[in-house]
């Protein structure tokens, strides 16, 4: 997120622009990184759901590489345009049903989204907090 302020040039009484960023790029990291895993979470979820679905095609959303390929660039807009892929499990092993939903290994995907998704939380609300503190002049 990116804040324009405006600013008077010395002696010229022109205007330029001047750029404030009101949070660096870990902001945006975490914020794209939990958008992310609320989108995963909502497809692991829906292949336990469909456990007993005959053809059912078990999900998952795969994105850490194309997060690391946006991050190696210095671009806001690289990282925005990071959305995932849509990933059919054909490992899995597949039923008579011919379902590929294998609900311990969906659970332990659900559990694993999770505990990374309240660790970015965590530290979203942490960096909050500090520029709270230093907004209010504590924690000197």
């Amino acid at each position: 997120m990116e804040q324009e302020l405006l600013f008077s040039g010395r002696g010229k009484g022109e205007e330029k622009m001047a750029h404030v960023h009101l949070f660096d790029r870990t902001i945006d990291l975490l914020g794209k990184d939990l958008d992310i895993r609320s989108r995963r979470h909502l497809l692991l979820v829906s292949n336990v759901a469909n456990q007993d679905t005959p053809g059912y095609q078990a999900r998952d959303l795969s994105f850490k590489g194309e997060l690391a390929k946006a991050l190696q660039k210095d671009s806001r807009e690289d990282l925005d345009r990071v959305e995932g892929s849509l990933v059919l499990n054909p490992d899995e092993t597949v039923g008579n049903d011919l379902n590929t939903v294998n609900i311990e290994m969906e659970m332990e995907k659900i559990a694993s989204n999770t505990g990374n998704y309240n660790a970015a939380a965590s530290m979203v609300a942490w960096k909050y907090r500090m520029m709270g503190d230093a907004i209010r002049g504590e924690g000197r």
